[in-house]
């Protein structure tokens, strides 16, 4: 199984509810939330590793579509490279069968998954960052 982590940056403004330059959580727009606030380190672990993705950190939103392009294009074509938006990091998964084997620029790792898992890894990766999204700031889960 494979699961996800999400470290809240602490040069990252936007995880103190009191520091949103003015806007209101319940305002903030997918734009926002993809490319400008709630940075993160994100840690993946695999059952074997635990892959740090530190450099600089990124919006949880955006590692979250990455996630969820790459269990697409995965279902579609077998293979798939996804990259951050704004950090150029990248994870890379190929089908064999039944499994699905994952690599990552920012670390030598090679996770190797079950396809169910990999359907299900967006999913894992979205209920992780409510978590700590919504224990920042509650009125995020108004928007």
């Amino acid at each position: 199984m494979i699961s996800f982590t999400f470290l809240p940056r602490t040069d990252d403004p936007s995880w103190d509810a009191d520091d949103l330059s003015g806007a209101p959580a319940r305002t903030l727009t997918a734009d926002d939330l993809t490319f400008h606030y709630f940075s993160s380190d994100v840690v993946i672990n695999d059952g074997l590793n635990e892959i740090q993705l530190r450099t600089p950190g990124l919006p949880v939103i955006d590692f979250i579509l990455m996630l969820v392009q790459m269990r697409r294009e995965v279902a579609l074509f077998g293979e798939s490279a996804v990259e951050s938006s704004q950090t150029q990091d990248s994870i890379t998964a190929v089908r064999t069968e039944d499994s699905v084997e994952l690599s990552y620029s920012f670390s030598s790792a090679i996770s190797k998954i079950s396809l169910h898992d990999l359907k299900e890894a967006p999913r894992g990766a979205l209920e992780s960052a409510f978590k700590v999204l919504f224990s920042a700031n509650g009125d995020l889960r108004f928007n």
